[in-house]
């Protein structure tokens, strides 16, 4: 499962690669400190100059770059696959793409596929209400509001469970 995080965060006056590659790092959420110069920074910069020449790292030739245990830089580069930037073949890791702006093309179609899926989805929701109301029936819906307590129907694969929630507890 991918989990992007994206913060809005000025970009960086200086267009040296390092600095860019802190801000990326900010941008993604993935810094663990103001300086940027963390293991995030470390890991993202040699794969990114490796993707360059096609290449990737194992997980132990970048512990030997760093002082860390190789769990800390598994745990690291788990971060960066899980926001998406780097992929793992083998026992190596890549930048997702042979360039930095590839790999975020690549994240911006997927972020861009699953935008369209809560669209999709969001306008089924809609036109469900809207039916739902033209026909004076919010009953259809199966929810209704009693005090704290909220009894509705959900629909659970091809099943109908009934439910009573109560404080947020199913009973």
């Amino acid at each position: 499962m991918v989990k992007i995080v994206i913060k809005a965060v000025g970009m960086p006056n200086s267009r040296r690669p390092d600095i860019l590659i802190r801000w990326f790092c900010e941008a993604f959420g993935l810094s663990d400190n103001e300086e940027g110069n963390g293991i995030e920074f470390t890991i993202l910069r040699n794969l990114a100059y490796a993707a360059y020449e096609n290449r990737g790292y194992s997980s132990m030739e970048l512990k030997e770059q760093v002082d860390i245990g190789r769990s800390t830089i598994v745990y690291h580069l788990n971060k960066f696959i899980e926001a998406g930037l780097v992929v793992k073949r083998g026992r190596r890791y890549y930048l997702r793409s042979t360039a930095m702006s590839g790999a975020i093309e690549e994240i911006e179609y997927d972020l861009n596929k699953e935008m369209m899926k809560l669209l999709d989805a969001a306008k089924e929701f809609d036109r469900m209400m809207e039916s739902s109301i033209k026909k004076g029936k919010r009953e259809a819906l199966n929810e209704r509001i009693e005090g704290k307590v909220i009894m509705g129907d959900d629909i659970v694969g091809e099943e109908k469970v009934k439910e009573r929630k109560i404080l947020g507890k199913k009973k």
